[in-house]
């Protein structure tokens, strides 16, 4: 059998529509609700995120425990960070920051980031251990956008305001862990891509 005659599986394209649909209502949710800046981080996590997904891990859902493990370790200092976040009052501080005409109260701060997405990172693990092409889809928002991002931004803030800004202290490990994340998400890729090939 010539390599030519060997059929290519078709991969569902409903996920990445209904993930993207999800992804673009909640960017549209944060630039409408959220202070613009902390939106604009949001909307691009979306992007980010949805982009590095399809482009690894759609067409090949990870398998690796080494991956997920990954993730959801750094899910856990996620929420450390988060607590860094809510005691030094993140959401009045970006507010403040940036003098924004939008409030961030900080019951929507708790409900939405900390245990909304706190429940959804853990799973999407739990859908990722099953290789569920959607739950693939947070491993890398939290990669690109909630690590890497998220990180890089919590080194921004402290400049700009010319002292401490909650998150700071954490930050760093946010880039570790992300940049960990995706050098397993990427070396996942080539792995899986390389049992594909035929011969």
């Amino acid at each position: 059998m010539t390599t030519e005659s060997i059929p290519q599986r078709r991969v569902e394209p409903y996920s990445a529509i209904v993930m993207g649909v999800l992804a673009a209502g909640f960017a549209a949710w944060a630039l409408l609700a959220l202070p613009l800046q902390g939106a604009f981080i949001l909307t691009l996590a979306s992007v980010l995120g949805w982009t590095g997904w399809i482009t690894f891990s759609y067409k090949r859902p990870v398998k690796s425990r080494k991956v997920i493990a990954t993730y959801l370790c750094a899910v856990g200092f996620q929420l450390i960070h988060m607590a860094e976040e809510y005691t030094g009052g993140f959401p009045h501080e970006i507010v403040e920051l940036f003098d924004s005409p939008r409030d961030w109260p900080e019951e929507q701060f708790l409900l939405v980031f900390v245990f909304g997405f706190g429940a959804l990172y853990f799973f999407a693990g739990a859908g990722a251990l099953y290789r569920i092409r959607a739950a693939n889809f947070f491993l890398w928002w939290y990669a690109l956008g909630a690590g890497l991002l998220n990180g890089i931004s919590h080194f921004v803030f402290p400049v700009i305001k010319g002292g401490y800004f909650p998150g700071l202290y954490t930050a760093g490990g946010h880039l570790v862990m992300s940049a960990l994340l995706i050098y397993f998400l990427i070396q996942e890729h080539r792995k899986l891509k390389r049992e594909d090939e035929p011969g």
